[in-house]
């Protein structure tokens, strides 16, 4: 298991990331994204199709690791020599031929944590949570069964408890109920905690997928598209909740309705050809320039 390292993090941040590659063959879907999210404000990251928005989470999640830059280089470089690939690894691994370790490129860091190079689910551990394009939720079990199985650590989960720790096992039960309950009364659905996750709406499982996130108490979360296919009465309600969340959570959004992101964001971050190229508030990036041009071409 590898151990998140801890370093120095200005108090203000959440969450840096700095200086992030990601290459996928010959493509470069980030090149240098650099990004610093305020504790307790709602941060939108925007960009045109393509950019490397999601790659970003990912990276920062642990989804994905990051490219050395360098190592990408060599490899193109030393593609046709065999025996210079067997050199390069060499000296990497053993530091032969004198060369010197280089310093590291690029660092995620959450809270005082610096988290690249962990497991997903180690990341997740941290306090860091997020949710997807594609909402992933439990489609046999129920509304309140889905979010019974979100927290982390249940003491139910491992054999030996089930049989010398039933006591604890069953406070906890309790206690997760209720806060399940909480949840689903702060989202306004609790006329659905006996539905089937299959059985839901579009905006449902939306709804569902935040309550899951709540169970685990997150101190960031991360959101990927959360309105997309939801109707706008229902997603201002979503937006209004999400709102309420940053007294004790931090909140980093990827979103594409443009009214959403101006509307409730505290500060945006605007990404394209893999870098971060604008960030301000939502009236500091609507007269952008280079945002402009981004979005609508140069010609604009």
């Amino acid at each position: 298991m590898v151990s998140a390292q801890t370093e120095k993090n200005p108090k203000n941040y959440s969450m840096t990331a700095k200086d992030i590659h990601k290459y996928f063959g010959g493509v470069k879907a980030l090149e240098g994204a650099t990004v610093a999210i305020t504790k307790n404000k709602l941060i939108s990251l925007i960009g045109p199709n393509g950019s490397g928005k999601t790659t970003l989470f990912n990276v920062i999640t642990c989804w994905l690791s990051k490219t050395d830059p360098r190592e990408a280089e060599e490899a193109e470089e030393t593609e046709e020599s065999f025996r210079g690939n067997i050199m390069n690894w060499l000296s990497k691994k053993f530091g032969s031929n004198g060369k010197e370790e280089l310093e590291e490129i690029g660092s995620v860091m959450f809270e005082d944590l610096k988290i690249d190079g962990l497991s997903t689910h180690e990341a997740a551990l941290t306090g860091m949570m997020r949710t997807f394009q594609t909402t992933r939720n439990w489609p046999k079990l129920t509304v309140l069964e889905n979010l019974l199985v979100a927290p982390h650590r249940q003491t139910g989960e491992s054999f030996l408890n089930l049989f010398f720790r039933r006591g604890k096992i069953k406070k906890e039960e309790r206690e997760n109920t209720l806060k399940a309950l909480e949840i689903l009364e702060f989202l306004e659905i609790t006329h659905i905690r006996d539905q089937l996750g299959e059985e839901l709406s579009g905006g449902q499982l939306k709804l569902l997928a935040l309550g899951r996130l709540l169970m685990t108490a997150p101190r960031l979360i991360l959101l990927d598209e959360p309105m997309a296919g939801v109707n706008p009465t229902l997603g201002n309600k979503i937006m209004d909740k999400i709102l309420e969340l940053k007294v004790d959570s931090t909140i980093f959004l990827i979103e594409h309705n443009m009214d959403v992101v101006f509307n409730y964001s505290d500060e945006i971050f605007v990404m394209a050809r893999g870098k971060i190229i604008a960030q301000g508030t939502p009236n500091e990036i609507e007269t952008n320039r280079e945002v402009i041009e981004a979005y609508l071409g140069a010609d604009y």
